[in-house]
């Protein structure tokens, strides 16, 4: 936590100057982007935010009043808005958000040098950075390959981390990221995929229902953080092709560099066995207007969030089992524990099943359409499978073996 003291040490101040510097130079790029000769339309909504920045008395009042509440950080960012030339500190909202991170890591001494801290995330309106030797939290990948043959640094989005951060604070979740992921098991995978295929379809349970109405809620709040923070949503629509056909990553791409993302809607597909009948999952639920799609149910909602928070947000571009299992741990930990079990089933759940069930082995190296994928049931696996290396009791443990023989799963 920032302190004045932070804020008025003349080592601080040698670091706002640095801060500022930094700010200037990002502000020349987002000046390009926002009104330069790649401004088309759809940017235009960023000169919004210019019009309040370019006022040294709405600058001077923010400053203030962020001093008196003790955010010595978004002070420092409004001082520069009055200081510099046209409130150029402040043009445009996702570098703001940005520019708030590297001020806080700087000032309190957790992100090195302006330029260090900047290093670590991409900013909406950037290009990748072709493999640089940037190095991520281990167990991670710190590059991801694209379609065009190059590795690109795969790091987190500032925009969707800090609304991340911004929105667990909010509901008094630990807003403190991984800076090292478990080694994937496969022992742990299998047995989570028997432990869904054993879990029983009961949406009318009240423990169930319970935790998927907590889920979509939070879902929700969870989109309406990520819409605040500037990203634009994009559902497929009939006839159109998938952008990300080449390769899921490229919506990684996407994200970072047009701050824009398309999502794969629930209407289009939501299980693989039409013997199943998925009608009473609760993420079926209509919740309106979601990004550009009017009749979202709520699973819409969470296919973006999931794909945002999960998987792009902290540079995390990977659908395989370790990519799905990491997306799930970025992403569960910003749910409530009555939340979790339902967020549990519908990610782990499902995709342990997947990729290590009984077709786990063809799964791996199937395209997306030749992909046999879970049921769509709505229940509740036991508490360990939601924690970040749970295991089973002997007991269960043994129930879960058997049933795997039993099935002849590979």
């Amino acid at each position: 936590m920032a302190t004045i003291w932070d804020f008025l040490g003349k080592e601080a101040g040698q670091k706002r100057t640095a801060a500022v510097e930094g700010l200037l130079g990002q502000a020349g790029e987002a000046a390009d982007y926002y009104l330069g000769p790649t401004g088309v339309p759809d940017k235009i909504r960023g000169l919004l935010g210019i019009v309040d920045a370019v006022s040294p008395v709405s600058g001077t009042v923010r400053a203030m009043g962020g001093a008196k509440r003790g955010d010595y950080i978004d002070s420092a960012l409004e001082t520069a808005g009055v200081l510099a030339p046209v409130g150029i500190a402040r043009m445009a909202g996702p570098i703001v958000k940005g520019a708030r991170n590297v001020l806080s890591d700087v000032m309190t001494g957790t992100g090195g040098s302006v330029g260090e801290a900047a290093a670590k995330s991409y900013m909406l309106g950037e290009k990748l950075t072709p493999q640089s030797g940037y190095s991520g939290p281990s167990g991670k990948p710190s590059t991801v390959g694209m379609p065009d043959g190059q590795r690109y640094d795969a790091k987190p989005i500032n925009a969707i981390e800090q609304s991340a951060r911004d929105y667990m604070q909010s509901v008094g979740l630990d807003p403190r990221a991984f800076d090292e992921y478990p080694e994937f098991s496969e022992e742990r995978g299998r047995l989570i995929a028997a432990a869904y295929d054993m879990m029983p379809n009961d949406p009318s349970n009240p423990l169930v229902a319970r935790s998927y109405d907590a889920m979509v809620q939070e879902t929700l709040d969870q989109y309406k953080s990520l819409k605040d923070s500037g990203i634009e949503f994009k559902f497929l629509k009939e006839g159109m092709s998938d952008p990300y056909a080449t390769s899921p990553a490229m919506g990684y791409q996407d994200l970072v560099e047009n701050g824009r993302l398309f999502v794969y809607p629930t209407d289009f597909g939501f299980g693989t066995d039409a013997a199943f009948d998925p009608s009473t999952n609760p993420l079926l639920k209509s919740v309106g207007r979601v990004g550009d799609k009017d009749n979202a149910v709520a699973n819409d909602a969470f296919r973006a969030v999931h794909d945002a928070y999960g998987h792009f947000g902290g540079g995390n571009p990977f659908f395989r089992r370790q990519g799905e299992e990491r997306a799930f741990l970025e992403h569960s930990r910003m749910y409530s524990p009555e939340a979790r079990g339902a967020m549990t089933s519908e990610t782990r759940g499902q995709n342990s099943w997947v990729n290590s069930g009984p077709y786990g082995m063809s799964n791996r190296a199937a395209s997306g359409g030749d992909t046999v994928f879970a049921d769509q049931k709505a229940g509740l696996m036991s508490p360990w499978t939601g924690e970040v290396s749970g295991m089973p009791d002997e007991d269960e443990m043994k129930v879960l073996q058997r049933y795997m023989t039993e099935k002849k799963w590979n």
